[in-house]
């Protein structure tokens, strides 16, 4: 497979100018299914960065214990206990995007909540699939669902637990191969070069090549993983390119921020992303 960077430019054909004419319904509703108990901030990250992307509807389904950090950090988010089966199902089928796994535990309550999910999600909707549940997949021999359109969004150790291939032999056209056997649309492989693979692209793969060490703190894949599903959310034309888009703007405001910072942390990354978005409008990038 042949390599093309992914470059800045993608970041003005996504990202557009809103309608005067609109409301939030029109910029999407993202649901997420993510956090636990124990790890309520990586649910929280991911909350924080789809609302800041510009989502329009944002709802948290988390344990009950999220509820008051979410709402004193990211008040524009709604929340549900995903342990109310019947408000859970509801809001799955109200959403255009689901992302599901940031900051879930390894449980026999994560696993019915992840069969749950996979069993109610419908066509035309968008499934990321992020952190624990990528693991779980791989632990409990799962079927990705094929009616929705699939992102999986695993680091390196992640994609070698889904996958079976090691670090060492994940190369392109391994990784193709083994996403093609999954069965799902579109594959973000993090790394310290991430790739991103599309199955209807068979001859060609994306590549990053901004970022760097500064990034190497937790919570910056749940926050990745927030900022896809709200570009997800309102941005349609071309779902690779909306992918790409989402992955170079993480970075780059990562890479902007290094330049006064020892480590970028995720929530700084999350605050920019209103700012850096206005300067790609179409017809603004210089």
């Amino acid at each position: 497979m042949d390599k093309k960077v992914i470059e800045k430019k993608s970041l003005s054909k996504v990202i557009q100018r809103r309608l005067k004419e609109s409301n939030k319904t029109n910029y999407g509703r993202i649901l997420l299914i993510c956090g636990s108990r124990s790890f309520g901030g990586a649910a929280i990250m991911a909350t924080k960065a789809a609302v800041y992307s510009g989502a329009g509807l944002v709802t948290l389904a988390s344990d009950s214990a999220n509820r008051t950090a979410l709402l004193s950090t990211v008040p524009e988010a709604m929340f549900i206990d995903y342990s109310n089966k019947e408000k859970l199902l509801s809001a799955i089928k109200k959403s255009n995007v689901i992302l599901i796994g940031s900051g879930l535990e390894d449980s026999d309550f994560s696993l019915a909540l992840l069969k749950n999910v996979f069993n109610s999600i419908q066509q035309k909707q968008i499934l990321i699939i992020d952190g624990t549940a990528l693991s779980m997949i791989g632990k409990y021999h799962l079927s990705i669902p094929k009616n929705p359109t699939t992102v999986l969004t695993p680091h390196q150790g992640e994609w070698q637990r889904i996958s079976g291939l090691s670090i060492s032999e994940q190369n392109p056209a391994q990784n193709y191969k083994k996403m093609s056997a999954l069965q799902n649309d579109f594959l973000v492989l993090k790394s310290s070069a991430t790739e991103i693979y599309s199955i209807t692209n068979t001859k060609e793969y994306g590549q990053l090549n901004i970022g760097g060490p500064y990034q190497a703190t937790g919570g910056m894949g749940d926050t990745l993983a927030g900022l896809i599903s709200g570009f997800m959310g309102q941005f349609h034309d071309n779902n690779l390119l909306t992918i790409q888009a989402a992955v170079y703007l993480h970075s780059y405001i990562a890479n902007l921020l290094s330049q006064n910072n020892y480590v970028t942390l995720p929530t700084k990354i999350a605050d920019q992303i209103p700012l850096i978005m206005k300067t790609f409008i179409q017809n603004e990038f210089d």
